[in-house]
This record gives structure tokens, C-alpha cells and sequence, in this order.
């Protein structure tokens, strides 16, 4: 029997705020908007659910805040069957966000505020070494801008990552 692959994810949780208006504010305007949504997202959030929506067994590692969207995004995770055991909540600080405003012909604006996405540490890659030890080879995705682009994971040698 084959055995099921297992992508890891190493990379960004975000809370899209979306909201839906006929035309912009202008600077100092306050406008009152059609419709708003809220979901989850973030680039290494959107392509661990993927994986998993395509069959794979998938594990996240990732930085949230402790705000009252870092605990819902965990459990996001948990819920669609991705493990979330290496998605950490960073104590004081605001999880990763970002707020959309769409027009309706599609025209957007988004503010990213990055959050606890900005507090994801090589240490805590190196914490989640048994899940990336565990990995399918070649199935890493490392989908954040490390500020110590020198620092590797205390992986077995030889680890090859493809960074998506």
C-alpha cells in the first residue's frame, strides 16, 4: 500500500476582512458598506488548504497572535483536517490580517498587516523539526520572508526543500 504524502507548510495565517462597497472612501470620508465577509487566509494558510482539499495529508507551521482570531485559526486548521500542533499563538501580539475593500467591478484594495506572521522564528521552524522530518521529500512549501535568511533548520542532512 502507498503511502499517503505529507506536504508541510511553513509560512503565513492571515483573517481577510472584506467588504463590499459601490465606490471608496475619500480621505476623511466615513461610508457606510453593502456587505462584508470574513474568512481565512494568508498565502501558506490558502496553500496548506489546498493541499488537503486535494488529498494530502498537510501540517502547518505558523505564528498567530492572541487576539480572538489566532485561536479561531488554529481551529480553522483543525477543522479542515490540517495539523495545526506547530501553528504557535505569539502572547501580545495581533494576528496577521487584512482588510480588503472591493468595489463591484472587482477593483480591490488590501492593507496587509502581518502580525504574528512577522514573530515566526528560525527556533520555532527548528520546533517543528518531527514535522518536517515527516514530510513527503521535496514537499515543503516556505512561504514567508525570513528576516535571518542564513538560518537552516536542524534537519537531517541532506534536506532538500522546494520553496514554492
Amino acid at each position: 500500500m502507498a503511502k499517503q504524502s505529507l506536504i508541510a507548510v511553513v509560512g503565513s495565517a492571515n483573517v481577510d476582512l472584506t467588504t463590499f462597497n459601490d465606490v471608496f472612501p475619500r480621505p476623511g470620508e466615513t461610508i457606510f458598506g453593502k456587505n462584508f465577509d470574513l474568512g481565512f487566509g494568508g498565502k501558506g494558510a490558502n496553500q496548506a488548504v489546498a493541499a488537503r482539499l486535494c488529498g494530502a495529508n498537510v501540517g502547518m507551521v505558523a505564528k498567530v497572535g492572541s487576539d480572538l482570531f489566532g485561536p479561531a485559526t488554529i481551529k480553522n486548521f483543525e477543522l479542515q483536517g490540517i495539523d495545526a500542533k506547530y501553528v504557535r499563538i505569539a502572547e501580545g501580539a495581533s494576528s496577521g490580517v487584512a482588510p480588503i475593500f472591493v468595489e463591484p467591478g472587482g477593483q480591490n484594495r488590501i492593507i496587509v498587516v502581518k502580525g504574528a506572521n512577522d514573530l515566526l522564528s528560525p527556533e520555532d521552524v527548528d520546533a517543528a523539526a518531527p514535522l518536517l522530518r515527516r514530510r513527503t521529500p521535496s514537499s515543503c512549501s516556505l512561504r514567508f520572508l525570513c528576516a535571518r535568511s542564513t538560518t537552516r533548520c536542524a534537519l537531517p542532512k541532506p534536506t532538500a526543500f522546494a520553496a514554492l
